[in-house]
Order: C-alpha cells, then structure tokens, then sequence
C-alpha cells in the first residue's frame, strides 16, 4: 500500500467538509432540495472546488454512500454467503457511528427520488452471494428477493426504524438479522415468491374436487 499524500490529505479534508456541509444543511437547516451551490457556501469552499470532486447532487449522494461503505472493515463483497449476519452487524455499526450523515442521505435520497448508483452495485452483490440459495427462483423472483434483502439491511430502513420509529440500535439490528435470516433459511429450504402457495392451492382444489 502507498503511503498517503499531502495531497491525498487534502482532498480526504475538503470531501470530509463537503459531506460535513451537505449533512448540516439537511438536519440542522431542513433543505431537502440541495444544491452545489448551498454545500459549497456551507462548506466554506468555491463552487468550483465541490465541482472539481461531484459534478451534480446525484455524484454528491453516492459519493456520502461510497464514503459510508469506505467506513466499513471490508468490502461487502468480501463477505461469504454464510457471513451475512456479520456482514449486517458491522454495516450498522458504521450507522451508528456515523449517524448523522447516514440519516441525510435517507433523507435525500427518499425526498429527491434519486436511484442511487451505489443501490444497484449493493443488489448485484447481494444477488451474486444469495445465488447458492436461489438456483430454484426465476431470474426476475431471484433479483427481487435480493432487493428486498438489501433494502432490509440497508441505511434507509436502519434510518427509518431508529428515527421514525424511535427504534433502539440494537433491537434493530436483532430484528433485521433475524428477518435476513428467515428468508434465507426459506431459500435454503428450496421455498421463495409463489413456491409455497402452488402446493397449498393444489391440495384445495383436490379438497374441493372430492367434496363435490
């Protein structure tokens, strides 16, 4: 590994005071709808500075998400298949800790409609690792659990939970691990979206036949 820069320092600096001003704006001063302009004012930076690193909100957002996931003691694709109840404690234990900046970018990210491009790298990587439990889904059905996992285990429903809903930390996560892990032990057990209703409905209609 190279050893860091003066300039690596300070470009590490200014992101820090971007992000700094961008989390500011939200929960201290209420603006939702954030502009350049606004975080560079905050930030005490030039426009063109908050340019040089994010060339629109879009950029801003994902580079907080990046930032968040930067945090976390591996990649989370290098967790195994059977890791992801670590993978889940130690994803909220960078929440926790970076708390505010977690809940802005809920915040925004909900308030703006803005499809983060880092979302969509976090489902393919949930999907790569549930493959081995998935291999009796259709494609389609396959993504959508793997959406919804990660949407589970994710900032938005950690926000959501511990703001909204005055949620303790711990019990929120106790509750997410264990939702990730019944619908995993479910695709483990061959079951997922429509599997479980065709025999149940079969056995109704078999029911019905005799009686008439």
């Amino acid at each position: 590994m190279s050893p860091t820069t003066l300039r690596d320092q300070h470009t590490e600096l200014t992101r820090d005071l971007i992000f700094q001003a961008l989390t500011r704006l939200v929960l201290d001063e209420g603006v939702h709808d954030v502009s350049i302009q606004q975080v560079a004012d905050v930030a005490g930076v030039s426009h063109r500075t908050v340019y040089r690193y994010f060339t629109s909100r879009e950029e801003l957002l994902d580079g907080l998400a990046e930032w968040l996931g930067s945090q976390m003691p591996k990649g989370l694709d290098s967790y195994r298949p059977e890791e992801f109840v670590d993978a889940i404690r130690d994803t909220h234990a960078v929440f926790a800790q970076q708390e505010d900046r977690v809940r802005a970018l809920a915040v925004l990210a909900a308030g703006t409609r803005i499809r983060l491009r880092h979302r969509k790298r976090h489902t393919r990587t949930v999907q790569r690792a549930l493959t081995a439990f998935t291999g009796h889904l259709g494609e389609e059905d396959a993504r959508a659990v793997a959406v919804l996992i990660r949407a589970l285990a994710g900032s938005h429903m950690w926000s959501h939970l511990t703001d909204e809903y005055s949620m303790d930390r711990q019990q929120v996560t106790r509750v997410v691990v264990w939702a990730v892990s019944t619908l995993v032990e479910a695709l483990r057990a061959g079951k997922g979206p429509g599997i479980e209703e065709g025999p149940r409905n079969k056995k109704r209609s078999i029911k019905e036949k005799n009686r008439s």
